[in-house]
């Protein structure tokens, strides 16, 4: 059976508080379904920079590999500097692009970061011979950039593989979920970019002051990427009439994020509109449909569109907190809906969103590899990083936002580093 080199990240090095959490988790199902497929896997958690790139080397010398499956960019960054010469799977785990357009530019460097991801992304899409993303929204978007860099796609043993691999469920054993006789809202998860912490909250305070019982947990928060999300809802918290009936807990560990699904009724996530909430994925709604818990969310992403055609749940326009909170209002008091629901999530994850439909295509290539041609005949979006042109981009957009002088020191203390 075929040896097969994955690189992502195990956990064993970060943890969801850090920004990670999809990556981790989505390196965890890979690996999962590949030695359940047969495969011999080895998976590689590379740091970010030369030194991952030597960890992938390291690697490729040490043992021998048919193919290469690769997660999220950074550890997929340090497998295409390390020139491997085998087949690569290359898994585009978020748009990261359309996330940097939500970050604010305080600092004045969002030209800089922008640049960087879209010189890291180009550095992907050049040297994949197969790739997926977890929402089939995203892997359009792929397919349109690779027909710009003039790759060809599929129709032949030369061309690049494109597929989705959607956010699939972990089987569990308790997925008839029965909830504590208490009406408990949770919100799991980091508060992103994207996510729409204000009309979350009024949406709260609209069910509890209609519903004299109902609680609301809150897991997760703060990622380096968006501290002021978090902040922003724990301050609006602080000042609620209803701040008693609120458990805000942070990071937990996974046990006691167990409890937490033990004790929901519901779960919801909300989402405001932009280029990330249409091309994303939503990890956190799996754990809860695993788990037979319905899900409230506004439109938007690719999952919200699964929710409602199969009736895992209730799905409400962004932007609109007193929809939100009776949606919320609906599951406490329809048992009914709520047994729909669960039979639909049972199925769901059943037929539509098993592991079997989900993964077939990386199992089908992983079971015979192979390269995919690597001519171009469009332009990359931006030169290669650390190149002369690269660098004459970024020279000029700090001069427009920082200041030449700041420019200038830039420059300088690239250069030191040069002949370090």
């Amino acid at each position: 059976m075929r040896k097969i080199l994955l690189v992502g990240d195990d956990g064993s090095q970060t943890s969801a508080s850090d920004g990670t959490g999809a990556c981790i988790s989505r390196t965890k199902k890979f690996y999962n379904e590949l030695i359940q497929s047969g495969f011999t896997v080895v998976v590689c958690s590379p740091q970010v920079g030369r030194v991952g790139v030597a960890e992938v080397k390291s690697m490729l010398r040490m043992h021998k590999f048919d193919c290469i499956v690769a997660i999220s960019p950074f550890p997929v960054e340090s497998v295409v500097n390390a020139k491997p010469d085998i087949p690569l799977w290359i898994d585009i785990n978020g748009m990261h692009s359309a996330e940097l357009q939500l970050k604010d530019n305080l600092d004045g460097r969002y030209g800089e970061r922008m640049l960087r991801m879209l010189s890291l992304e180009n550095s992907l899409l050049v040297s994949g011979d197969a790739f997926s993303a977890p929402s089939k929204r995203q892997s359009y978007a792929i397919c349109g950039e690779l027909l710009l860099l003039g790759r060809k796609i599929g129709g032949s043993e030369k061309g690049v593989v494109v597929t989705s691999i959607p956010h699939c469920l972990n089987q569990v054993s308790n997925f008839r979920h029965t909830p504590s006789e208490q009406a408990t809202i949770i919100s799991t998860g980091s508060f992103n970019l994207w996510f729409d912490e204000e009309v979350l909250f009024k949406a709260f305070e609209f069910a509890l002051s209609m519903h004299s019982t109902l609680k609301v947990i809150v897991t997760g928060g703060v990622t380096p990427s968006s501290p002021q999300k978090y902040d922003n809802f724990c301050k609006m918290v602080e000042s609620s009439s209803y701040k008693d009936r609120y458990s805000l807990l942070g990071w937990v560990s996974r046990e006691k994020l167990l409890e937490v699904y033990s004790a929901a009724s519901m779960g919801v996530y909300t989402d405001i509109p932009s280029a990330e909430t249409m091309l994303g994925a939503r990890t956190r709604v799996l754990d809860w449909i695993s788990r037979g818990i319905p899900v409230v969310c506004t439109a938007g992403a690719e999952i919200s569109e699964e929710i409602q055609k199969y009736s895992l749940g209730l799905v409400v326009p962004q932007k609109n907190h007193k929809k939100l909170a009776e949606a919320f209002l609906a599951i406490v008091s329809d048992a009914e809906l709520v047994n729909r629901i669960k039979l639909s999530q049972k199925k769901w994850s059943e037929e539509v969103n098993s592991s079997s439909i989900v993964f077939q295509p990386l199992v089908e290539w992983c079971s015979n590899p192979c390269f995919a041609s690597k001519k171009m005949l469009g332009s990359k979006t931006v030169q290669k990083l650390n190149g002369i042109k690269y660098y004459r981009l970024l020279f000029v957009n700090l001069s427009k936002n920082k200041g030449v002088i700041y420019a200038i020191k830039r420059a300088l203390n690239t250069i030191k580093h040069l002949f370090v």
